[in-house]
C-alpha cells in the first residue's frame, strides 16, 4: 500500500506546479475581472489561467503514459462513462432548455464530469480486484 502511494506521489508531483499556478491565476483573473470591468483586456485575463492548464493536461497525458495496461484500462473506461453520463446530462439540459428550465454553468458540468470519472474509476478498481 505504502509502494502505491510513492508510486500515485511521482505520478501527480510533476502537476503541482501548474496547479499551483492555475489556482494563482485563476484568483487573479477573478478579482481583477471584477475590479475592472470595463477594461479591454477582460478577455486576454479571463483566459489567463489556461495557460498553466496546457502544462497541466500535458502532465495528465504523460502520467497516463506511466501507467500499466490495467491502470490505463481503468481509467479510460472510467472516461468513457463519463463522457456518456455527461453527454446525456447536456442533452437534457437543452431539452429541458425549450421548456424555459434554467441552465446549470459549465463549472457544474465540468464538476459532474470530474465526480462521475472518479467515481467509475473507483468501481473499475472494485471490480478488477
Amino acid at each position: 500500500m505504502i509502494g502505491r502511494m510513492k508510486e500515485r506521489a511521482k505520478l501527480v508531483r510533476p502537476l503541482l506546479v501548474p496547479l499551483m499556478f492555475y489556482i494563482g491565476f485563476l484568483a487573479f483573473s477573478f478579482s481583477w475581472l471584477e475590479e475592472n470591468q470595463g477594461s479591454s483586456w477582460r478577455i486576454t485575463v479571463a483566459l489567463l489561467p489556461m495557460l498553466p492548464g496546457i502544462f497541466i493536461a500535458l502532465g495528465i497525458g504523460k502520467a497516463i503514459q506511466q501507467l500499466d495496461e490495467m491502470e490505463r484500462i481503468i481509467l479510460q473506461k472510467g472516461m468513457a462513462i463519463s463522457f456518456a453520463a455527461t453527454l446525456l446530462l447536456l442533452i437534457t439540459m437543452g431539452l429541458l432548455k425549450t421548456a424555459g428550465i434554467e441552465q446549470l454553468g459549465s463549472t457544474y458540468i465540468v464538476l459532474f464530469m470530474i465526480i462521475v470519472w472518479l467515481l467509475a474509476k473507483l468501481w473499475g478498481h472494485w471490480r478488477y480486484q
